[in-house]
């Protein structure tokens, strides 16, 4: 069964398009606000949508059962404030006791973070004749990539006997891997990091999760904890990476809280020292973020729209005045005054409605743009983007071609015949 309009809907809608495609320059015009509000929704939507599905996973695939246990309130890579740079460290010597007293945490794993300017050099990794100055170095234990849940390209992680031999050995990411070795296998060979070289026992797999494209964990150049310690004293910022049982991550996190306040001796009426957090609480926070700044750009926005809003208006009356003589004619053979406001109305929508859909077209093609010379960044509009968008640039038509259109379909038919 085909769905058709009624006949004297079909000749609204053809009235309104004519209309509309007699004054092409005229149109375009009004339409700019609403092709730059568009564009400037979708491509924000599209660019937050994506880097938030990017950074779900980045964290996600850091372990869902894991909590992040840090002496900070930041990001572990980022300059801690004045307040918090009065906290002591958290010490690799907790992990025993928060396993031991902790029924439902199943394992701790450590990640010591490594300064990347040592003194005055920035650390430079070399093999052969390639080298990386973009390389990340971390101090990990044993354990870590099994709480992580990280995979192996090839090769192995580090033992527990390499680790307290303080053995200069390395498991590298698929980064570094691609800048130093190419296309060949780089387990079995070895490279220079400050000045010493580490036997390479590991490669691990390209991780999953993105952010602009990159993963930080590619890039990570991981040696023994032990070895960190003693190679670079400077390093003191450590994580503690606490593996739930599974189902149980919140008592996990209060066993861990409790066990870390009695080991850091914080008195019963002092907030923590440290902080912990979930791959769960960094996505809600990123979405508090997120949805901040979309809020803003909809402000931003809404101007612009206000003003191709305006424009329409504008059009419309324009319009309603040339047409005055036609809309007399078409009342005085029998053209209902609804037929004239749905007309006017229709023609507010359709200009509107082609400036929404230039505008998400454009927004497309910026993403895409981006995703070619930026491989990986997250701009593909999502529907209900397109969809919101679409309808907005309708709704802000509709609601200014109103006035115009109500003014044409109140006029009195002998007076526009009269009119010139």
């Amino acid at each position: 069964m085909r769905f058709e309009l009624p006949s004297a809907d079909r000749e609204t809608v053809t009235l309104a398009l004519e209309s509309v495609r007699a004054q092409p320059v005229r149109s375009a015009l009004a339409v700019i606000g609403i092709v730059i509000g568009i564009v400037t929704v979708v491509v924000v939507a599209s660019t937050l949508v994506g880097l938030r599905n990017s950074v779900a996973m980045l964290f996600r695939e850091l372990g869902t059962d894991n909590i992040f246990a840090y002496h900070l309130n930041g990001e572990p890579y980022s300059a801690p404030t004045e307040f918090d740079a009065a906290r002591p460290q958290l010490k690799p010597e907790y992990a025993e006791p928060l396993k031991e007293l902790g029924p439902s945490i199943r394992d701790v794993g450590l990640e010591l973070i490594v300064p990347v300017v040592t003194g005055t050099r920035v650390l430079t990794a070399r093999a052969g004749g390639n080298e990386s100055d973009t390389v990340l170095v971390e101090g990990i234990s044993a354990n870590f990539h099994d709480v992580v849940g990280a995979e192996y390209r090839a090769g192995r992680p580090f033992t527990d006997g390499e680790a307290r031999a303080y053995a200069q050995v390395a498991v590298i990411g698929s980064s570094v891997a691609r800048a130093l070795f190419g296309q060949n296998s780089s387990v079995g060979r070895s490279l220079l990091l400050g000045g010493d070289r580490y036997a390479i026992v590991g490669e691990l797999e390209p991780r999953k999760g993105t952010f602009f494209g990159e993963n930080r964990n590619d890039s990570v150049i991981a040696i023994p904890v032990t070895t960190a310690r003693r190679k670079f004293p400077d390093a003191r910022n450590l994580v503690l990476y606490i593996r739930a049982w599974p189902g149980q991550r919140e008592q996990a996190r209060e066993e861990a809280r409790a066990i870390l306040r009695l080991i850091r001796r914080v008195p019963a009426d002092a907030p923590d020292n440290f902080s912990m957090n979930s791959a769960d609480q960094i996505i809600e926070q990123f979405d508090r973020i997120g949805f901040q700044i979309f809020l803003a750009t909809i402000a931003l926005a809404s101007v612009s729209l206000a003003i191709g809003g305006i424009g329409i208006a504008n059009v419309m009356i324009i319009s309603v005045t040339e047409r005055t003589r036609e809309i007399g004619v078409r009342l005085a053979i029998g053209a209902r005054r609804g037929d004239v406001r749905r007309q006017f109305l229709i023609e507010a929508a359709m200009l509107s409605g082609v400036g929404g859909i230039v505008g998400i077209a454009i927004a497309t093609v910026i993403g895409a743009l981006a995703a070619w010379l930026a491989p990986g960044f997250p701009a593909a509009p999502p529907l209900w983007s397109v969809t919101a968008g679409l309808g907005m640039s309708i709704a802000v038509g509709v609601i200014a071609g109103y006035l115009p259109a109500r003014r044409a379909s109140s006029l009195d038919p002998v007076e526009a015949l009269r009119y010139e």
